[in-house]
C-alpha cells in the first residue's frame, strides 16, 4: 500500500527531532567528560590520591633542657598512644559498637571517646589523640589487628618527660606545652606553625619556643579503600630541636623549694594576735640570684603543680583546680608576677636616697618614742614597731627603725613640694634601682611593679566620686618610705636591688638561659651577661646616682641586721666571722590580709656570690619566717650543717 506523502514527511519531521535531541544529550555528555576531565582533572585526580595515600607527620623531638652542670631537667619519650581522625569516625556504620569496643579495650568511658571526637573544636582531617600511655600489650594487639580497628591510629607520640619523682622540680622555670591558641598562631604562622601544633605555653618552654622546637618529618602510606596501610611510599625524618642549657643549679632549685615549703609550714605554726589565729601562709616565693652576672641559680614558688599531668594534653578538670581561686593559683610564678608591698625591704632605697640628698649621714641621730608626730601626723600619728629611743640613721637600718624612716619620708614630700625640680625624685630614686619596670627576665609574663606618683593616684582613681582620693597625701610618701602602701614590687626585682648594692653599683638582666646546644650537644650559642644599669652613674633619664661612700654605709648596717639587729637570732651559730652576711627583713601590711614576710641578703658580705630573696605571702614577720628561709639556703650553698629553722624577732 503506498505510503501517503503527508505521513512520510511527518515521520521525517519526527526522526530529524528525535536526531536533533540525541545530538543534543551527546552533546552535553561529551561537554561535561571534557569539563570533568581536562578542566577538573587534576582536582578529580588529587581527590583520588588522597583517598589512595595518607601523609603521617612526624613530631620533631623538642630539644632537652640542662640544669648548669649538666643534669637533664626535660628531656623526651616516646608515649603509646591511640589518635583517631574524626573523618573516619564518622564514616563508622554502627559507631557506638566500634566505640565501646575500643573503650573496653583502652580503659576509657564510651562517652569520654565521643566526647573527644564530637566537640565544636574538632578538625575534620586532624587526629584527635584519645589516650596516650596506653599499655603496651593492649596497643600492639591493635596495632596487630588494623583490618578491625581501620579507623583507628596507634601512634608513637613523642613527649616531654621529667626525672621520675621531680615532676616538680622547677615546674614555673621550666613550664608546659599545649596547643597553640589564636593568638599564638597569628604571631608564629609565618614560621610554619599551624592550628593544633603543640607550643611551649610557659616558663623557658615558651620563652625559646624557637630554639626548643625541631622540624617536622612525615611519611607517605598507601591505603587501600577500607583505609588500611598497604605499604610506605616516601619518609622524610624530623630534625630534633636545639638544647637549652640553664643556669639553674638543680640540687639547690630543689634545696630552695624545700627549704621555701619548710618556711610556710612553719609560718602556720605562728599565732597572730591580730587575727586570733595562726597565720595562713598559702603561698611564697624564693629566688637566688648571681649579683656578678644576674644568672638565677634557683627560683622558686609556692603553691607548685605537676608537670607530667601537661603531658599529651592536661584534663579539664585538673586545669580547672590549677586556677582555682582557693588554691590559690598555682600556675602562678610568684617569683615574676606576684606584686607585693616590700615592707622594711624597701629601706635600703629611702636610707641610699636620703643619704645621697643630704638628709642624713650615717651617724646622725634620731629619736624613737614608738610614734611618729611631725607636722600633720600630729593629729594623725604613725606608729613603729618599737620604741627604739635614740637611734643612729644606721642602728636605724640594723633596728628596722620605722621612725627613722618616716622622717625621711617626710622630708621628701616636703621638698617635692617646695622645689618644682624635685617632682618625684625619691620615686625616680626607686626607678633607679629597677623598680616600676620589668627586669627584661627570659620568662614570658613578667609583671613590671609599681612605684606611685601623684599623677598615678589621680589617674588610678579618676572615677572615683571622692576626690580625696586622687590627692597625694604626705602620708603617701612617708608610707612609701618604709615598703608600705600603693608601692608593689616582685621578688625578682627586689633581689636585683640587693644585687646593685652587693655589686656597689651596676645590676644585671636577670637570666635563666646559658647556652643553646645542637641536639648533638654542641655549643651553638653562650649567652652573656648583659648590665642593665649602674647606680652609681648618672647616665639614667632621672639624672640621679648614688656615690659608693653612700652605698657602703648602707652595706655596713645590712651586715648589721644579721650580727646584731632583727634577724640576729635567725642567724645565731651561723659563721659570720668566715661567712658574713648581709641582710634587711620585712614585714608588708595589705590591707584585710595578715602581712607578708621578706628577708632579703647577699653573702659573703664583703664579696658577694649569691642574692637571697625570700616571701611568704599572710606569713607575718620577715625575721620570723622568711629568714630562717634564707639561712637554710645559705647552709647549703656554703654545705654547712643545717640549724632548726628558728625565728628573729622584731621586724
Amino acid at each position: 500500500m503506498p505510503v501517503d506523502p503527508q505521513q512520510k514527511g511527518g515521520m521525517v519531521h519526527r526522526f530529524t527531532i528525535f536526531i536533533f535531541f540525541l545530538a543534543i544529550m551527546v552533546g552535553i555528555i561529551v561537554i561535561r567528560l571534557w569539563f570533568l576531565q581536562v578542566v577538573q582533572g587534576k582536582k578529580y585526580e588529587a581527590m583520588a590520591s588522597e583517598n589512595r595515600i595518607r601523609e603521617v607527620r612526624l613530631e620533631a623531638q623538642r630539644g632537652y633542657i640542662l640544669d648548669r652542670n649538666g643534669n637533664k631537667l626535660v628531656t623526651n619519650r616516646l608515649a603509646l598512644s591511640i589518635f583517631v581522625v574524626p573523618t573516619d569516625y564518622q564514616k563508622l556504620e554502627d559507631k557506638d559498637t566500634e566505640v565501646a569496643r575500643l573503650a573496653s579495650l583502652i580503659e576509657m568511658q564510651p562517652e569520654d571517646i565521643r566526647e573527644k571526637l564530637e566537640g565544636d573544636q574538632v578538625q575534620p582531617h586532624k587526629p584527635v589523640l584519645i589516650k596516650k600511655d596506653v599499655d603496651p600489650g593492649i596497643w600492639f594487639f591493635i596495632r596487630e589487628r588494623q583490618s578491625q580497628f581501620p579507623w583507628v591510629q596507634p601512634t608513637e607520640l613523642p613527649v616531654r618527660d621529667y626525672n621520675e619523682g621531680d615532676e616538680r622540680l622547677a615546674a614555673h622555670v621550666l613550664g608546659y606545652l599545649g596547643e597553640i591558641s589564636e593568638e599564638q598562631l597569628q604571631k608564629l604562622k609565618d614560621k610554619g606553625y599551624k592550628a593544633g601544633d603543640i607550643v611551649g605555653t610557659s616558663g623557658v618552654e615558651a620563652y625559646y619556643e624557637d630554639t626548643l622546637r625541631g622540624e617536622d618529618g612525615w611519611i607517605s602510606i598507601e591505603v587501600n579503600a577500607k583505609g588500611i596501610p598497604l605499604r610506605q611510599l616516601e619518609r622524610v625524618d624530623p630534625t630534633p630541636g636545639k638544647s637549652l642549657v640553664l643556669t639553674l643549679d638543680r640540687d639547690l632549685q630543689r634545696e630552695v623549694e624545700n627549704a621555701l615549703l619548710s618556711g610556710i609550714k612553719l609560718a602556720r605554726t605562728h599565732y597572730d594576735r591580730e587575727t586570733g589565729t595562726t597565720y595562713q601562709a598559702p603561698a611564697g616565693a624564693a629566688v637566688v640570684l648571681d649579683p656578678r652576672n644576674g644568672e638565677i641559680l634557683a627560683m622558686a614558688s609556692e603553691p607548685s603543680f605537676d608537670l607530667e599531668k601537661f603531658v599529651g594534653g592536661i584534663d579539664e578538670q585538673e586545669w580547672r583546680e590549677l586556677n582555682d581561686p582557693s588554691k590559690h593559683y598555682p600556675l602562678n610564678n610568684r617569683a615574676i608576677v606576684g606584686q607585693y608591698p616590700p615592707g622594711s625591704t624597701f629601706k635600703v632605697i629611702t636610707g641610699l636616697a636620703a643619704l645621697q640628698e643630704g638628709f642624713t649621714t650615717a651617724f646622725t641621730p634620731f629619736y624613737c618614742n614608738h610614734v611618729f608626730t611631725e607636722g600633720e601626723f600630729k593629729d594623725f600619728p604613725k606608729t613603729c614597731w618599737g620604741s627604739h629611743g635614740r637611734i643612729e640613721f644606721t642602728n636605724g637600718i640594723i633596728q628596722s627603725c620605722d621612725v627613722v624612716f618616716y622622717h625621711l619620708g617626710y622630708l621628701f614630700y616636703q621638698y617635692d613640694r617646695a622645689y618644682p625640680n624635685w617632682e618625684n625624685r625619691f620615686q625616680n630614686y626607686a626607678r633607679l634601682m629597677g623598680l616600676g619596670s620589668k627586669t627584661g627576665v627570659d620568662l614570658p609574663n613578667e609583671f613590671e611593679g609599681r612605684v606611685p606618683t601623684p599623677q598615678w593616684k589621680k589617674e588610678f582613681n579618676r572615677n572615683n566620686p571622692n576626690p580625696d582620693y586622687q590627692q597625694w597625701y604626705p602620708g603617701d610618701t612617708v608610707n612609701m618610705a618604709v615598703g608600705q602602701g600603693d608601692i608593689l614590687l616582685t621578688p625578682l626585682q627586689l633581689a636585683n636591688v640587693y644585687a646593685a648594692i652587693a655589686n656597689r653599683g651596676p645590676y644585671y638582666r636577670p637570666h635563666l638561659g646559658k647556652e643553646i646546644l645542637t641536639w648533638q650537644g654542641e655549643t651553638i650559642t653562650e649567652i652573656e651577661p648583659e648590665r642593665i644599669g649602674d647606680i652609681t652613674s648618672p647616665n639614667n633619664p632621672y639624672g640621679l646616682m648614688i656615690s659608693p661612700g653612700n652605698i657602703d654605709v648602707v652595706r655596713a648596717a645590712l651586715t648589721g641586721v644579721v650580727q646584731r639587729g632583727t634577724a640576729a637570732n635567725t642567724f645565731a651559730g651561723f659563721p659570720l666571722g668566715q661567712i658574713p652576711v648581709a641582710g634587711k627583713t620585712g614585714t608588708a601590711e595589705i590591707a584585710g590580709k595578715q602581712p607578708t614576710a621578706w628577708f632579703a641578703c647577699y653573702a659573703p658580705a664583703h664579696a658577694p656570690q649569691y642574692v637571697v630573696v625570700v616571701m611568704i605571702e599572710q606569713g607575718g614577720h620577715g625575721g620570723m619566717v622568711a629568714a630562717p628561709v634564707a639561712r637554710r639556703i645559705l647552709e647549703y650553698l656554703y654545705k654547712l650543717p643545717y640549724s632548726p629553722l628558728l625565728p628573729s624577732g622584731g621586724d
